[in-house]
């Protein structure tokens, strides 16, 4: 099946954009400083793309500096193409739009307010692309619509007098009806006239929190919402249970070891311990017939590295960070992965914020720290965050190629391991919610989480830095 530009466009905007070709061709190019920008920001939402489509309407150019390895444009007509672009920097969608779709990592839709039928086609997206693709809208904010019309009135018209009113507010609903959610938002570009050196720092600027009100861009990240959820019983689990000295606690572990999905698979790390974790670990492998025990050695450098090194060797489907002071109940885990395999999150975080903590779980100045963070993660992502620290987290081992790119690439390295693991769910555009559970005092030994002033300055740089990296840095 091949695609139909004119059951695709309205009749005006085509009507425009072919009699206007080389008057729109100009004014592109006069302004591709604007189109650049967003192109690099867009690199910045897009990580390891394969294949991608471009829906264009006389912008074109905005692909030209996206990083994929195959990228397929759908221009109001083809002479923007052959004007903006390069032969061989695009495929034409036209020729076998029915597979190709299927197969797409990414979807950029830039011509929303020049569609037929806007809901029709994000229902057909949607129902075509695959459950690991996402889709961006570029969109304009309420204020800029009005300010754009008028000033186009005013001194020329660069786009058609007829188009869809579709600022982002009005978005949100459409996109909902289309089977389709919201996993991340950003606005960019305030200042669309340029001043070496000035318009760019400006738009940088204006990225920052409350100012980015006044951007004319939204970039809204959706995925599908799946009409069919993988049962729990059908997938293999994988628990990382990281262990420095925790002789005393390992016992406990006993009545716990239970098969959550269709097999599931204990990964103790040893991280150099001096005391008998291993011994420990080991009576548990002897007496345990639920579930398959697999004892590692960690590098013995921090929490986070035996993590990562427990992920790398672990063979489930869905992963399980568990922390080995057992502070969260294993009730509550098997709970957390009935919820996530049952709705649409990629990664859930447990927090121990909403329900009353038990005495002496947590220090007070952890908690406080805790809460900081929270705040700070809350506007770093613009959705409410209450815990960052949990030590039980949960995602599907597919994405964690995507995660691991960016390990310890946050400004410094993170010993925990929570911060990279939730900022990398945030920069691949995963779908992340967070999970309730109940939060113990640890049972036997101390806690880990010492040296509280330096552990925070390291945090708090890691965020900062996250913040720069995500938002400002082309």
């Amino acid at each position: 099946m091949n695609f139909n530009k004119n059951n695709h466009f309205l009749r005006s905007s085509i009507d425009y954009f072919k009699i206007n070709k080389e008057k729109r061709i100009s004014f592109v190019i006069k302004k591709s400083f604007l189109f650049s920008e967003i192109s690099n920001f867009l690199n910045n939402c897009i990580s390891d793309s394969k294949k991608i489509i471009f829906f264009c309407c006389g912008n074109s150019l905005i692909s030209k500096k996206i990083n994929s390895d195959n990228k397929y444009i759908q221009e109001i007509d083809d002479g923007y193409n052959e004007k903006l672009l390069d032969s061989n920097e695009y495929k034409n969608l036209d020729y076998d739009y029915e597979n190709i779709i299927k197969e797409v990592d990414h979807v950029i839709i830039a011509d929303i307010e020049h569609q037929k039928n806007p809901s029709k086609n994000l229902l057909q997206i949607s129902q075509k692309i695959n459950d690991d693709a996402r889709i961006i809208v570029i969109s304009k904010s309420f204020f800029w619509f009005f300010l754009i019309r008028l000033l186009k009135n005013i001194f020329f018209q660069f786009a058609p007098k007829n188009y869809n009113f579709l600022p982002t507010n009005y978005l949100d609903n459409l996109f909902n009806i289309c089977n389709l959610e919201i996993v991340r938002t950003e606005k960019i570009i305030a200042f669309p006239i340029y001043i070496p050196f000035i318009t760019n720092a400006i738009n940088k600027l204006f990225r920052l929190p409350l100012l980015n009100f006044f951007c004319i861009n939204n970039l809204t990240i959706l995925k599908k919402i799946k009409t069919e959820q993988k049962k729990i019983n059908h997938q293999k689990i994988s628990i990382i249970i990281p262990c420095k000295n925790e002789e005393k606690n390992i016992p406990l572990f006993a009545n716990n070891l239970k098969n959550l999905g269709q097999e599931t698979e204990y990964l103790f790390g040893n991280d150099k311990s001096e005391d008998k974790t291993v011994e420990e670990i080991q009576k548990l492998d002897s007496n345990n017939q639920n579930s398959k025990i697999i004892l590692y050695e960690a590098p013995g450098v921090c929490k986070s590295e035996n993590v990562y090194k427990g992920i790398e060797k672990s063979t489930g489907d869905i992963i399980v960070i568990y922390d080995a002071d057992l502070t969260v109940d294993f009730e509550d885990v098997a709970l957390c992965l009935k919820i996530f395999t049952e709705t649409n999150a990629d990664f859930l975080n447990c927090t121990r914020m909403i329900y009353p903590q038990n005495n002496n779980a947590m220090k007070k100045t952890n908690f406080f720290g805790n809460m900081t963070f929270a705040f700070l993660f809350s506007i770093l992502f613009k959705s409410k965050i209450t815990d960052t620290l949990c030590g039980t987290k949960i995602f599907y081992k597919k994405d964690w190629h995507k995660i691991k790119k960016d390990v310890s690439t946050w400004g410094v390295k993170d010993l925990w391991g929570d911060f990279d693991l939730l900022i990398g769910a945030y920069k691949n555009n995963l779908k992340l919610i967070e999970f309730p559970v109940t939060y113990y005092e640890r049972k036997e030994g101390i806690t880990k989480m010492t040296s509280v002033i330096k552990n925070g300055l390291r945090m708090l740089w890691i965020i900062i830095y996250s913040f720069y990296k995500l938002r400002l840095k082309n």
